[in-house]
C-alpha cells in the first residue's frame, strides 16, 4: 500500500505542478521583446529563488536547505546548469523564435532523453509499460509537433530541441537528489545556481537594452511565482516516483499549454493536434495503468 500511495502523491505532485509551469510560455510572450531573452529567463528564476527562500525561511527549513553534503553540491550545480539554466534560456528563445506549440512539443521529447540517462548513469530498469508509453508519447508529439515546420522555424526547434535535452536530464539529476533531500531543499538549490550561470548568458546573448518598467516586469514576476510553485510540485513528485515515470505525467505540460495558448491567443488547435493529444493522454493512461499492476504484483 505504501508503494501504490507514494506513486499516487508524486503522479499527482508531477501532473499539477506541469499544469502549472504550461502557463510560462504565455507571461513570456506578454513580457515580448521589451526585456531582452536573457535578462528575462535570469529575472523569472531569481525571483522563483527569491520566493523559495522566503518559503524556506517562514517554515525554518533555511538551516536543512544548507545543511547539503559537499559531493552533491557540485550535482546541484550542474543540474542548474544544464536542467535549468540552458533549458530555461533555451526555452525562451524557443518561445520568442518559434510558435508555443513547437516549443512545447520538443520540450517533451524529454521523457525519451530522461529513459536514455536513467539507463545510462542510474542503471535503472526500464519497464515494458513505460517504453510502450515513451513510443505512444512520440506518435502524439509527431501530431502535435507537426515535422513539416522543421524548415521554418529551423533556429526556434533547434533551441526547443535543447529544451528537450536539459529537461531529461533534469529529471534524471532531480530524480537522484531526491532519494536524499526534499523538495524545498531541492528547488532552492536549483533556482540558486539556476540564475548565477544565466547571468554570463545576459552578456552574451542580450545585444540590446531592457525596459525596467514595472509594468512590464509584471509579467515576468508572476511567471517567477508559477516557476517556484510548478517545480516545488515537481521535484517532490520526483522524490517519490522514477525519473522516466515522472518525465512522461509531466507532458501534462504541453496539454495544458494548448489549453492556455486557446485562451490567451485564440490559437486553435487542429485535428492532428487534437489526435496527438490523445496520444498523449493514452500514454499516461498506459504508465499508470502499468504501474497499478507493477505495485500490486509487487
Amino acid at each position: 500500500m505504501a508503494k501504490t500511495s507514494n506513486f499516487k502523491t508524486g503522479a499527482f505532485s508531477v501532473a499539477l505542478g506541469s499544469i502549472f509551469l504550461g502557463s510560462i510560455g504565455i507571461l513570456v510572450r506578454y513580457a515580448g521583446h521589451s526585456i531582452q531573452p536573457m535578462t528575462q529567463t535570469f529575472g523569472r528564476i531569481f525571483i522563483a529563488f527569491l520566493f523559495i527562500s522566503l518559503f524556506n525561511a517562514l517554515r525554518k527549513q533555511m538551516n536543512e536547505t544548507f545543511k547539503v553534503k559537499k559531493k552533491d553540491l557540485a550535482l546541484f550545480a550542474l543540474n542548474g546548469l544544464i536542467g535549468f539554466s540552458l533549458m530555461s534560456s533555451a526555452f525562451t528563445l524557443s518561445i520568442l523564435y518559434t510558435n508555443i506549440s513547437n516549443t512545447y512539443f520538443l520540450l517533451y521529447t524529454a521523457p525519451v532523453f530522461a529513459a536514455i540517462f536513467s539507463v545510462i548513469f542510474l542503471k535503472e530498469n526500464i519497464k515494458s509499460y513505460v517504453l510502450l508509453s515513451i513510443a505512444i508519447s512520440l506518435v502524439g508529439l509527431y501530431f502535435l509537433f507537426n515535422p513539416t515546420n522543421l524548415s521554418g522555424n529551423i533556429l526556434g526547434n533547434i533551441f526547443g530541441l535543447i529544451t528537450g535535452i536539459s529537461f531529461g536530464a533534469y529529471f534524471v539529476i532531480t530524480g537522484y537528489l531526491g532519494k536524499s533531500y526534499k523538495s524545498p531543499t531541492i528547488t532552492f538549490w536549483n533556482q540558486l545556481f539556476g540564475a548565477l550561470f544565466l547571468i554570463p548568458l545576459i552578456f552574451l546573448f542580450d545585444k540590446g537594452t531592457s525596459s525596467f518598467d514595472l509594468s512590464t516586469w509584471m509579467p515576468v514576476i508572476a511567471a517567477g511565482s508559477i516557476v517556484v510553485c510548478g517545480y516545488y510540485l515537481l521535484n517532490h513528485g520526483l522524490t517519490k516516483i522514477s525519473p522516466s515515470a515522472g518525465s512522461i505525467l509531466s507532458l501534462f505540460e504541453p496539454l495544458s499549454a494548448l489549453i492556455y495558448g486557446l485562451i490567451f491567443f485564440r490559437e486553435i488547435p487542429s485535428l492532428y493536434v487534437l489526435l496527438g493529444a490523445g496520444f498523449v493522454l493514452i500514454s499516461i493512461i498506459n504508465l499508470t495503468y502499468g504501474q497499478s499492476r507493477q505495485t500490486k504484483k509487487a
